[in-house]
């Protein structure tokens, strides 16, 4: 099956300072719901629907399907990016990976967050996320991209996913990517 990549501009600055990052981290070492649950219901006002983009409702408990620290964690990670916003590489990602030299590659991805044997995970396929340092650095690698091995759709999301990288770096944003 293959992988859509989603990539969004996180406002990492702001995260790093936050305490969903402690909370989320507790949650996924000891499986335990709470404290994210509480920190959507302080945040409601500022969340949204990971899915859709849409506010969050106060009924949104009815869009959870496993009600497990991934899918609380998903919710409550809007406060610090668009959901609506994905510029990621799609189902263009296998090709694109591909054609990256094998030291390059991690400029489509980057750092799993959570403990080794349980990292934040929503869509179940990987989460990553770049710091804005790191982004600058995923910028200088994707920009050496030779286009002249891909069809012109994958082009067009390596562009796309480029000028996403630009604006985080314009910004001093960092970047969250999901499968």
């Amino acid at each position: 099956m293959p992988m859509s990549h989603k990539a969004y501009a996180f406002n990492w600055r702001v995260f790093e300072r936050d305490e969903l990052p402690g909370l989320l981290s507790r949650a996924l070492e000891t499986r335990d719901t709470a404290g994210l649950l509480a920190y959507v219901e302080r945040n409601r006002q500022a969340l949204k629907d990971p899915y859709e983009g849409n506010a969050l409702a106060e009924n949104w408990q009815d869009l959870l399907e496993n009600q497990d620290v991934h899918e609380y964690g998903d919710f409550a990670l809007t406060r610090f990016y668009d959901p609506a916003a994905d510029r990621g590489l799609g189902y263009s990602w296998n090709k694109i990976d591909g054609v990256l030299p094998e030291p390059d590659r991690p400029a489509l991805l980057a750092t799993p967050l959570g403990p080794p044997r349980n990292r934040f995970d929503p869509g179940r396929y990987g989460s990553y996320f770049q710091a804005p340092e790191r982004v600058a650095e995923s910028l200088a690698l994707v920009r050496g991209v030779d286009l002249r091995g891909l069809e012109e759709l994958d082009r067009r999301s390596l562009e796309q996913f480029k000028g996403l990288l630009e604006e985080c770096v314009a910004a001093g944003l960092g970047l969250y990517v999901t499968f």
